[in-house]
């Protein structure tokens, strides 16, 4: 069963670049276009298996640091389901990803996990 799990996985990770389809976190953010929310910047601080299987790819729960720009840095943590790509762009790519947090509850956070970000943010003082 774990070898048919993992083939599927990897046909997933495959197909999903030519659908542009590999999000599938349900996670509920802020909501788009809010005053509330604004952009900032996650670096993963580390990542590991979850156990929640949804649409054929693993969840994982993942912990990071959020900076947002003129704001002291904070901690964070979510549990997402990622694809095959995802994961290993987290391992090996990139840790820093954009996303979107809410000013009045920094547990409202989207994350882009499609776009690994190319540069570190620079951290704010606490």
């Amino acid at each position: 069963m774990r070898v048919r799990q993992l083939l599927s996985l990897l046909a997933v990770g495959a197909i999903c670049p030519l659908l542009g389809a590999c999000g599938v976190d349900d996670e509920k953010g802020p909501e788009a276009g809010s005053p509330d929310e604004v952009p900032c910047t996650i670096t993963v601080s580390s990542i590991k298996e979850g156990n929640d299987i949804r649409g054929g790819n693993l969840s994982y729960f993942v912990r990071y640091r959020v900076h947002v720009a003129g704001e002291p840095d904070f901690e964070g943590a979510q549990e997402p389901v990622l694809n095959p790509i995802q994961v290993a762009q987290i391992v090996a790519v990139s840790k820093h990803y954009s996303c979107w947090v809410s000013r009045s509850n920094h547990n409202q956070i989207q994350i882009d996990w499609d776009k690994p970000l190319t540069a570190s943010p620079s951290a704010t003082p606490k």
